[in-house]
């Protein structure tokens, strides 16, 4: 592969010690990066790795691409790509008795979650405790503890030091504290080469992720430093990072053919986002792209599930048949997961008294609310999750619930359900349960989700191999965990290709041939001043990131009220 380098790039790769390498999305500095690591490998001595750190496996996957397009398999044998989890997970399973003197064992987070909605008292200090006491870590305290045990063992320290002697640390605008302090650590005894984008910064909502943290890289180490500026080598001949830019910076965005927005109205918003969608990927076909992929993105995971039910179906859009589309889900799917436990433990039901059955799917309902509580902590789920377990307790004393909720489900399953071995129809029927009642409506519609998992062939098939062998759908709830986890990994680990939908925040990291915008007619709005002051600064970068994550063309699908991007008298096309 022939890369053509600018002035500063050359200047960059000639640089020795530590150095910063600053730009914006498709500037460069990933392919910089691998050509500094492909210069140092032949110094490397044997056993020496080059440490590539990075947040996401999504931006993993993105090197590993790029290390096959610049360096030769051998080249590639001395570069380790990891995430920072992934690492600090490795330096505390080998050396963390050295913390505490207790053998180290990881709490996931699927887990952690449902720990932290049962723990009474404040989480962050109870996670710290688990750890120095018990040697049990949080995917929250890795960096950290990472960090410290480096600071305790300087032959730890050295080991890494000596293994990784060149360090690169990718989107480090994003380091969180701990992060940062594993960061100084390491590089007492390695190299770094840091890349970074101010104007990606899209997380500094959360406390621990300073703004301030390139000035404090600077200060620490003094680096020699490398702007890239606008270069961009990933969409070369568009407009498209012209148009983010001036987003990011509440300017009139310019007229450019890369990008194309559409108005809707409340009555042509599903179909008009369906055929934005089948029109992006004919016009990447017809530039060549034989099998182009293209992302749909959304502010928050809801609407990403509504834009999923919207491609799953038929639309009409100016007289034209739109059929539906095949996509996959990039998904937070803990409280699906919580919810398909529930739809399990109805299909068991005709192996226990319908006492112990009620019982059993109410404390899965308490366990989907206590999930629900710990991925967005409320006192209604608080609430719900305890008016579900105390139900349960009454049931299994012969008492009658007090909550509508709780009295459908007990009466249901009173009545019974007849399951005839069609796992389709009956996990459906199960489901209808949950479709009984307007209390259950949410664990229904969070169940409906299931199909986001590209699970449900391997569902049924182990769901019928139980009723082929015992004629009941005994042991459904542990079929149906595990085989969600196994869908879970496998989406995680397999690249995605053609359609996939995601948030925007998700988007960071990856690139597509076509990225397709929307935003709500009701939900999922791009500026909300309940919970941002104008000018929406971080909404514009996390705007100009998923417009960035296109190489070829976006559409930007609106509603005809929502106000514009930016610039006052902004004109963004008429309706469609």
């Amino acid at each position: 592969m022939t890369i053509n380098l600018s002035d500063v790039g050359k200047c960059a790769l000639a640089a020795d010690g530590t150095v910063l390498v600053t730009g914006g999305p498709g500037s460069g500095k990933t392919t910089l990066a691998l050509l500094k690591a492909q210069r140092l490998i032949p110094a490397l001595k044997p056993g020496q790795e080059v440490l590539f750190l990075s947040f996401s496996r999504a931006a993993v996957r993105q090197v590993l691409i790029g290390c096959k397009d610049i360096l030769t398999a051998g080249e590639r044998k001395h570069i380790a790509v990891k995430t920072y989890h992934a690492f600090c997970m490795e330096i505390l399973k080998s050396h963390g008795r050295l913390l505490n003197g207790k053998c180290p064992t990881i709490l996931f987070p699927g887990p952690e979650r449902l720990a932290k909605s049962r723990f009474d008292g404040e989480w962050s200090t109870e996670v710290q405790r688990l750890a120095s006491e018990d040697g049990l870590y949080a995917f929250s305290t890795f960096a950290g503890c990472a960090a410290a045990l480096l600071v305790r063992s300087a032959s730890v320290r050295e080991l890494i030091s000596d293994t990784y002697p060149v360090i690169i640390l990718d989107e480090f605008q994003d380091t969180d504290d701990a992060q940062w302090a594993l960061v100084k650590q390491v590089a007492r005894g390695s190299s770094l080469i840091t890349l970074a984008d101010p104007d990606q910064r899209i997380f500094d909502y959360h406390a621990d992720i300073d703004p301030e943290r390139l000035n404090q890289f600077r200060a620490r180490f003094a680096p020699q430093e490398f702007n890239f500026g606008s270069d961009n080598h990933r969409s070369p001949n568009a407009g498209i990072l012209a148009f983010a830019d001036a987003v990011m910076a509440n300017e009139v965005p310019p007229v450019t053919d890369d990008v194309k927005q559409v108005r809707t109205y409340p009555n042509n918003h599903e179909a008009t986002v369906h055929a934005a969608v089948i029109w992006l990927l004919s016009k990447l076909r017809k530039a060549g792209i034989d099998s182009p992929s293209v992302a749909v993105l959304a502010r928050s995971n809801s609407y990403v599930g509504d834009i999923s039910l919207m491609l799953g179906k038929s639309h009409t859009y100016s007289k034209q048949s739109c059929k539906p589309v095949d996509h996959h889900v990039v998904w937070d799917a803990e409280l699906t997961a919580a919810a398909a436990q529930v739809v399990a433990s109805i299909l068991e039901w005709p192996l226990n008294d319908a006492v112990a059955s009620a019982a059993s799917t109410l404390e899965a309902i308490a366990d989907f609310y206590e999930m629900k509580n710990a991925e967005h902590p409320s006192k209604s789920a608080q609430r719900d999750a305890a008016s579900y377990r105390a139900a349960a307790t009454r049931v299994r004393e012969g008492k009658e619930p007090r909550s509508n909720g709780a009295k459908a489900v007990k009466a249901a399953c009173v009545t019974g359900l007849l399951f005839r071995g069609d796992s389709v129809e009956d996990w459906l029927m199960a489901r209808g349960v949950l479709g009984s009642s307007d209390k259950l409506a949410e664990l229904f519609t969070a169940a409906r989700f299931v199909r986001l998992f590209r699970a449900t062939d391997e569902i049924g098939g182990r769901l019928s191999a139980l009723w082929a062998e015992t004629g009941t759908y005994r042991d459904a709830r542990t079929v149906v965990r595990r085989t969600l986890n196994l869908g879970r990994l496998m989406a995680i680990e397999t690249e995605p290709r053609g359609v996939v939908l995601m948030t925007l925040h998700k988007s960071k990291g990856k690139e597509f041939d076509g990225v397709v915008i929307v935003e709500g007619q009701y939900s999922g709005s791009f500026f909300n001043d309940r919970w941002e002051k104008p000018p929406f600064a971080a909404t514009r970068r996390l705007l100009r990131v998923g417009i960035t994550r296109a190489r070829h063309r976006v559409m930007i699908v609106r509603p005809n009220a929502a106000p514009p991007l930016s610039g006052a008298g902004n004109s963004e096309g008429a309706a469609a």
